[in-house]
């Protein structure tokens, strides 16, 4: 039987997640300036206890305002399974968000899941909708946000 050739990963799928590795350290960083450059000019954010918020100034306020509630705050995407759309123009990309360094998968308390929808802009990648929710019960969520 012939020995079957490896697959070349696609070039998309690495660009993506090379920029998922990017923008958790600026994101870690609070390099407000970096993390902006990681969204399209229509991006929105769709983020728990927040309204959506469409467009930089706007994407803008969300962070600020999640850095000035966790002031400490450390974020790690790993992605899962990342997407791209039939014609190359869009991708999804799934994964797991760690909010400690080191959190296990089983860590409720600091891992979400995320669903990021890149869009091509001006020939890169760019983040057209980032949006995540909490893997812990609503309750322990709550706990952690009252600071119990």
């Amino acid at each position: 039987m012939p020995k079957k050739e490896p697959t070349k990963p696609d070039p998309d799928e690495a660009a993506i997640r090379k920029l998922d590795a990017a923008w958790s350290k600026a994101a870690t960083a609070k390099n407000m300036d970096q993390v902006m450059k990681f969204y399209a000019t229509d991006g929105s954010v769709v983020w728990p206890d927040q309204p959506p918020a469409k467009g930089h100034k706007a994407i803008r306020a969300s962070w600020e305002a999640i850095l000035k509630a966790a002031p400490d705050m450390y974020l790690d995407f790993k992605p899962i399974h990342i997407e791209i759309a039939q014609g190359g123009e869009m991708a999804s990309d799934f994964g797991v968000v760690h909010f400690a360094p080191n959190a296990k998968p089983d860590d409720t308390a600091n891992t979400a899941k995320y669903l990021v929808v890149w869009k091509r802009e001006k020939g890169g990648w760019k983040v057209l909708y980032d949006c995540w929710n909490w893997n812990a019960p609503l309750e322990m969520v709550r706990g952690k946000k009252a600071g119990k």
